[in-house]
């Protein structure tokens, strides 16, 4: 209950402003408004869109590039596989001002285009879906299965078709769910790699607060949760979901 008080709690203060004539009289100084909140549009549904747009093409990104890795992660013992399964993990550890510097310079035509925004939002993602894929992919009820399907006689594309990628259906709509919302909050790499002149949410919220007025920056924060909540709450759906299916 504590850790939960102190999660809502900002929330609230925030939608206090967000719903404030003005704040600084105090909540819901001069009274109740919704005013804020139409302002905040505006300016916010151009990165909102882009957010949006991003955030999806690196989902799409992930489950294909991710499946094809975690399935060689999980399926094969070689130092490769267990190789590239380590630096695929390495961004974690590395401060995202350094990765940013290290792909700007190594990828600077890719910049205007925003390729490489989201080639960075793929790196720093991608080990959340290997981390979901690889432990259903290497289960051994899974492989069993797989045989004896193979065995009475299906192909390949028929054996992932109808055994593979429905048992990882779970472990699919958990890593695709996280993966949206870790890429459209992502702030720290979209602030050094993406251009200015065309920021995402969380750059679009961090000027706000720096230049404008507190309760249109709440209102744009109000905003930006709205996207994110629904997300959060399957990603939980999900995971309640993968307990109860648990044997």
């Amino acid at each position: 209950m504590l850790v939960g008080l102190f999660v809502v709690m900002p929330i609230a203060g925030t939608a206090l402003a967000a719903t404030s004539v003005d704040f600084s009289q105090g909540p819901w100084g001069r009274g109740v408004t919704l005013d804020w909140l139409g302002y905040a549009w505006a300016p916010l549904a151009p990165a909102v869109a882009r957010s949006l747009g991003v955030a999806t093409l690196v989902v799409g990104i992930n489950l294909l590039l991710g499946g094809v890795i975690a399935w060689r992660i999980a399926r094969s013992r070689s130092l490769v596989s267990r190789a590239v399964g380590y630096l695929v993990n390495v961004p974690l550890a590395v401060p995202g001002i350094a990765l940013s510097v290290a792909l700007v310079g190594t990828f600077p035509a890719l910049r205007p285009s925003g390729l490489l925004l989201v080639m960075a939002h793929v790196v720093l993602t991608l080990p959340f879906t290997l981390a979901a894929l690889v432990p259903v992919l290497a289960d051994e009820s899974l492989r069993a299965a797989e045989e004896v399907a193979a065995s009475l006689g299906a192909g390949s594309a028929l054996v992932i078709r109808t055994i593979t990628v429905p048992a990882c259906g779970l472990a699919i709509a958990q890593s695709a769910a996280m993966v949206f919302a870790l890429s459209f909050g992502e702030f720290n790499i979209s602030f050094f790699v993406n251009p200015p002149a065309t920021p995402t949410v969380p750059f679009a919220l961090f000027d706000a607060y720096s230049t404008g007025r507190l309760e249109l920056a709440s209102a744009q924060t109000v905003i930006f949760i709205a996207f994110i909540v629904p997300v959060l709450l399957a990603i939980v759906s999900i995971q309640r979901r993968t307990r109860r299916t648990d044997p």
